[in-house]
């Protein structure tokens, strides 16, 4: 049985990697790209961390698998952050123990509480880190976590951000080469001590947190490239790029000449130009009211005041303000709301599933219609044309059992340079981000497939889906009947005819199945949340 690397770029674009590539950067990355098939992985929509990942690992849509977001539910039905124990869907780990192949999982979003697995598995996004050196409770086995600690001198899941103040310096970027040194030498152990396993499924997070600063000094599409301040920025990061490199490099070594390596991002990247304030429009065409103290935040003068004010009071203390702000919606004259921000969506206050809604059934697909229209015939002022590309209903994007828990619209604008926010007491639909270096997310990620009998292909096209059954298949195991399909037309004709996929039902557990963990405790939660405060995701 061959080795299957699976190997994530968390937010990998092509339109970085290849400026990188071009300027001599990042040589295994674009070796292992290159003599294999390559191309664009289709992300979720929205292309967001949490469905992204689940998506990838599960081989199932956000309808099967029922993580949308970052949080679960909405402003009226709030439960709670994400975790892997609210994943409602079989991943990659269950099909390949259930066939008695050992795996190991290292840093992948949305694994916590660690699975239990036969092999090993390290947590990574949304794990608390605990107050200490070290977070608890992070791997399986347990026991584990204090040998990668010690092996890498402490161990961190995430590094602490603040997009607000990070664009102006490589700090970000010192922290991010921090973390990446530990990681690696806790992966670097974890081979050592036990890496005679089959499948190998490792993320590295830093891509996404460094675009998310950086971005337009990146991409010399962008009019940023060229600014002074630019170059020094890109330098470091191309730097950082190369330690990154680094890594793969072991993990391709690790994969071996006969083995396989499968490389994805769960998203792209691409500039963020301005954000649409859903909750703001959705007032201003009376599809949502606010009432008591919050009218007062209906006025333009108060709006302009309120901008003034946040950019001095602690940025908690602003999230808290407009979360207590946004609690001023009157639903009973509510027929729309906004989604959370990661979740990218419109909700209908649907009566007998919000637990203040006051739209009929029968009314239903008449408000969806005419959110539609009105988002449609929005512009910008800056250029005159239409401020969304496509409004997909959310039937169009996601099915399965979880699906009615999504939001009811998903729009997107302008390829998500456009990104969409709650925002209720702004001054203006549109708020501009066009002087800042930022980038958003964006729906083409990357995807390569290397090893025996994959020629270079270049300028393919896969979904996340196709991830997990594609990456059985290669190790040599069945695979349970799922969204996606393996990729059998990008390798070659003896392969597949020597050894034709079996596609079956199975019965597998869901992905956190036997996991032991405590709900997040107050203070978990608050951490984790002010965390994704930081990042720009609440």
């Amino acid at each position: 049985m061959s080795r299957v690397l699976l190997l994530g770029l968390d937010g990998a674009t092509y339109s970085v990697l290849e400026p990188a590539f071009g300027a001599g950067h990042m040589p295994v990355l674009k070796k292992l790209l290159d003599r294999g098939a390559s191309g664009i992985l289709t992300s979720t929509v929205p292309p967001y961390t949490p469905p992204g990942w689940t998506s990838i690992f599960t081989g199932v849509n956000p309808g099967k698998h029922g993580i949308f977001g970052f949080t679960l539910g909405n402003a009226q039905r709030n439960d709670g952050l994400v975790r892997l124990d609210v994943v409602t869907a079989p991943a990659i780990w269950n099909a390949a123990n259930a066939q008695g192949a050992r795996i190991g999982l290292f840093n992948i979003p949305m694994t916590y509480p660690p699975p239990r697995v036969d092999g090993f598995a390290v947590a990574g996004m949304l794990t608390p880190e605990g107050g200490g050196t070290t977070p608890e409770g992070f791997t399986f086995p347990d026991w584990l976590g204090g040998e990668l600690a010690q092996a890498a001198g402490g161990y961190e899941i995430d590094i602490e951000v603040n997009y607000d103040v990070d664009w102006r310096s490589t700090d970000i970027i010192e922290r991010l080469s921090r973390n990446l040194a530990r990681k690696r030498s806790a992966l670097r152990y974890l081979l050592e001590t036990d890496g005679d396993l089959p499948l190998l499924f490792a993320v590295l997070e830093a891509p996404d947190r460094l675009m998310h600063v950086h971005y337009k000094y990146i991409d010399p599409r962008c009019e940023h490239y060229g600014r002074p301040e630019a170059g020094p920025i890109r330098e470091r990061a191309w730097a950082f790029f190369d330690e990154m490199d680094a890594v793969m490099g072991d993990l391709v070594e690790w994969a071996g000449g006969d083995g396989y390596v499968v490389t994805m991002s769960d998203h792209g990247f691409g500039p963020k130009d301005k954000v649409v304030n859903v909750n703001r429009a959705l007032e201003e065409w009376g599809l949502l009211a606010v009432g008591g103290a919050g009218r007062a935040g209906r006025s333009a003068q108060l709006r302009k005041a309120a901008r003034k004010v946040k950019k001095v009071v602690p940025k908690g203390a602003w999230k808290r303000a407009k979360s207590a702000a946004h609690g001023n919606i009157d639903w009973s004259k509510t027929r729309a709301f906004s989604s959370p921000n990661p979740q990218q969506g419109i909700y209908v206050n649907l009566e007998g599933r919000e637990p203040n809604g006051i739209v009929p059934a029968a009314a239903y697909e008449s408000v969806r219609d005419e959110i539609i229209e009105r988002l449609g015939a929005l512009v910008d002022p800056d250029d005159g044309r239409p401020v969304a590309d496509i409004i997909h209903k959310r039937e169009d994007v996601c099915f399965g059992p979880e699906a009615e828990r999504a939001p009811d619209l998903f729009p997107v604008c302008r390829a998500y340079s456009y990104e969409l926010s709650e925002g209720l007491f702004s001054p203006g639909i549109l708020t501009d981000y066009r002087h800042l270096p930022r980038g958003f997310h964006h729906m083409d990620g990357i995807f390569g497939i290397a090893g025996p009998g994959v020629e270079p292909q270049p300028g393919q096209r896969a979904s996340l889906y196709d991830i997990m059954p594609t990456a059985l298949y290669l190790a040599g195991l069945e695979v349970p009947e799922v969204d996606g399909e393996v990729l059998t037309h990008l390798l070659s004709t003896d392969i597949v005819q020597g050894r034709p996929p079996v596609i079956r039902a199975m019965d597998l557990p869901v992905a956190a199945a036997g996991a032991e963990a405590k709900p997040y405790s107050a203070e978990e939660e608050a951490q984790i949340e002010q965390s994704l405060r930081n990042l720009g995701y609440l």
